[in-house]
């Protein structure tokens, strides 16, 4: 075994991420991962590089969900359940929902937010990756003139972090744009963000690594980890018996990264809250821009000749059948926005679940009881914005150097200090 192998569980955008971040300090990686292709959470992100963005523990967000649970075809659903996990997590979601947890976690995430695309357009100039990368910003875009005023506040409450928007009204937007309906009535443009297309920026990093000499394995389903006799963690261990040995590993499976830790007595509590995309081809004119349908809550991306629609978060047990209707709500939605949903033809239909957190933070950093264990997981929506720099600040831990950023809301161990405190 290597002394500086690391052992990476989840090929998605923050396995792939760390993998390379730490090739690049001249370790060797294996990344491990159930699913043949790279078909989960990440590459069915809507492919918006949405830096800054705050996470969906806003104030009144709790309040709004539970009105939305009598709709199934809400942006919000939650599947009613008795669980004793999800009441837990619905508890702590709501107590998070205040005005003072969100400045906290905005003001970590907007720090975040710069660095992850200092840290992804390296790795486009590197790589030479093509992935319909456009540091264009995104379009949040808005049907009932109402909303506009507000929407401009939520804005300009970034500017302090650095963070530009800019006010454009319904006509202005339609005579730099055609793809735009007319009951548009204008939009927020955040300057500073990006889009991609997820698929291929996963491909190009899977690509990436493997050239630069990591070893990455699909279809491996890791059953569960290998202790050292003073407990550190060297290793995983495959459905089949097989042993990965390193010193050290990552846990980055999304949503599956809960019950692989708790067979180490670690609980990542997260709630499968599945999202849902199309593709569609033939709208006629794309808009130039990707964004999100303000009133809707859902993106739009071009990705060449196609336009993806994404959406929608559905919390409750993984396994079960796709709602049709909520996967025609995304096209509904649309027509009411944008030009040519009705003519156009669907290419690709897609659904898969993000890890979330109850506090709308992910999880990220070594494991303090477990030397050798690091965990990246519980991103929701933001996986495809974070994971660069989850990579670095991952990696920064595993060779024992320092990075930049105030781990606090960020601890993988939060949540069991959060249980205890409220225990006692």
């Amino acid at each position: 075994m290597s002394s500086t192998r690391t052992v990476i569980v989840g090929a998605g955008i923050v396995g792939l991420c760390t993998a390379y971040e730490l090739l690049q300090q001249g370790r060797d990686v294996v990344v491990l991962d159930r699913e043949s292709t790279l078909d989960g959470a990440s590459a069915g992100n809507a492919g918006l590089f949405s830096i800054g963005h705050a996470p969906l523990t806003k104030p009144g967000a709790s309040w709004r969900g539970l009105r939305w649970m009598l709709d199934s075809r809400s942006p919000l659903w939650i599947r009613p359940s008795l669980s004793p996990a999800l009441l837990r997590w619905l508890w702590t979601f709501h107590n998070h929902c205040t005005p003072e947890h969100l400045e906290r976690a905005t003001r970590t995430l907007c720090a975040l937010g710069w660095r992850t695309v200092q840290a992804l357009e390296r790795i486009l100039d590197l790589e030479g990756i093509d992935c319909f990368y456009r540091r264009c910003g995104w379009m949040d875009l808005i049907l009932d003139e109402r909303n506009l005023d507000a929407a401009q506040r939520e804005g300009r409450a970034l500017a302090r972090y650095g963070y530009r928007t800019d006010r454009i009204s319904g006509n202005e937007l339609r005579r730099r744009d055609g793809a735009y309906r007319d009951e548009v009535a204008g939009a927020i443009h955040y300057l500073d963000s990006a889009i991609v297309h997820p698929g291929l920026l996963l491909r190009g990093l899977l690509a990436a690594v493997r050239t630069r000499g990591g070893s990455v394995r699909l279809g491996c389903d890791v059953a569960g980890f290998e202790r050292a006799h003073d407990g550190r963690c060297v290793g995983a261990r495959l459905r089949n018996g097989e042993v990965i040995e390193g010193s050290s590993v990552v846990l980055a499976a999304g949503i599956w990264s809960d019950p692989l830790a708790s067979q180490l007595g670690i609980a990542l509590p997260m709630q499968a809250a599945r999202g849902y995309h199309v593709q569609l081809e033939g709208t006629g004119i794309l808009p130039r821009n990707g964004g999100v349908m303000h009133e809707t809550f859902v993106a739009f991306n071009p990705m060449g000749s196609q336009l993806r629609l994404a959406g929608t978060l559905e919390i409750g047990p993984t396994g079960r059948p796709w709602m049709r209707k909520r996967l025609d709500a995304l096209t509904t939605a649309a027509r009411r926005y944008l030009h040519g949903i009705d003519q156009a033809h669907i290419t690709a239909e897609w659904a898969g679940y993000r890890p979330c957190t109850a506090d709308g933070m992910p999880l990220v950093g070594p494991v303090p009881t477990i030397p050798g264990l690091f965990v990246g997981t519980g991103h929701a929506m933001m996986g495809l914005v974070l994971g660069p720099v989850t990579g670095r600040i991952l990696c920064a831990d595993i060779c024992g150097t320092r990075h930049e950023i105030d781990p606090e809301l960020l601890d993988c161990m939060r949540p069991h200090r959060l249980r205890t405190s409220r225990a006692a």
